[in-house]
């Protein structure tokens, strides 16, 4: 059963984008990322975190969603408690927003989050003003052909193995891509799909969708 999309917003940097929601999808605020939604004119289905970074938060407060309050002291990090409660809820498409910028170990942290969402079995997109993130683990992953610009794989893991890069300009067939020497790295888009697989390892790849992400 497709169960759409869960969106989930941070409270980094705030990307020009068009989004249009069904119904059948979930809306998370993940703490100050309440805001973004805000300045969006998006609804909220949740509204979840320790609430030290949201300005807004009279606006939440009396708006009719679901509301998690949760301590500064504690294992998961606000974007963590976002994916792992659309995961509850049966989604497997995730589109993360607000989540690059800002503090650097945040970043980092949420690239970490996209790792935990391939492994779950879940597809994750971490969307920024210049690039849009995603992660595959013993997978493929397709870059659309309306996509411009660099197009960069870094392996994950310590060895991705039988790595297949077609569409782009570099191709490669059954490489091995290692996470000590970037191999991957300023690829270019050709006009045409570019399909990225993985049989064994886990990639992480960056691509200049455009400038106004549409969902």
């Amino acid at each position: 059963m497709d169960n759409g999309t869960c969106y989930i917003f941070g409270a980094g940097e705030k990307t020009s984008c068009t989004i249009d929601l069904e119904s059948k999808d979930l809306v998370i605020a993940a703490d100050g990322g309440y805001d973004y939604l805000v300045d969006l004119g998006l609804r909220a289905d949740v509204v979840l975190g320790d609430f030290d970074s949201v300005t807004s938060p009279e606006l939440w407060e009396d708006s009719i969603c679901e509301k998690y309050t949760y301590p500064p002291e504690k294992d998961d990090t606000d974007m963590m408690l976002a994916i792992k409660l659309g995961l509850s809820r049966g989604y497997l498409d995730f589109a993360i927003y607000g989540g690059l910028g800002g503090r650097l170990d945040h970043t980092i942290a949420n690239i970490q989050a996209l790792t935990y969402l391939a492994k779950e079995g879940a597809a994750g997109i971490l969307y920024g003003e210049a690039y849009a993130l995603t992660v595959i683990s013993n997978g493929s992953f397709t870059i659309p052909k309306d996509a411009t610009g660099t197009v960069s794989v870094f392996s994950l893991s310590d060895r991705s193995e039988n790595v297949t890069i077609k569409g782009l300009q570099y191709e490669i067939d059954g490489a091995v891509l290692t996470n000590s020497f970037p191999l991957g790295v300023s690829n270019e888009t050709t006009g045409k799909k570019g399909v990225i697989h993985v049989t064994s390892g886990t990639l992480l790849i960056l691509w200049h969708p455009g400038n106004e992400i549409t969902e």
